[in-house]
């Protein structure tokens, strides 16, 4: 999903980075990389993906797949 869609969708269901921020005690600067795909942390997506209420997969396909496949390898 595109930054930017994820932002939005955020706000239509009155969320923010800011509120997934200050829920997981993480800074925003790390939700809104997590977002931008910049950086990968698994507990921000699955809580930005449970705001929005879609699979993880289905907000950030490229990232779980790549995650996912370097697991399977080990």
């Amino acid at each position: 999903m595109h930054p930017e869609l994820i932002t939005a969708q955020l706000r239509i269901c009155g969320q923010s980075s800011a509120h997934i921020a200050q829920r997981l005690g993480v800074s925003r600067a790390l939700v809104s990389r997590v977002i931008r795909g910049s950086r990968s942390n698994s507990r921000v997506q699955r809580a930005i993906a449970r705001a929005l209420a879609l699979p993880v997969r289905s907000v950030f396909p490229t990232k779980t797949c790549a995650a996912a496949q370097i697991a399977n390898r080990k």
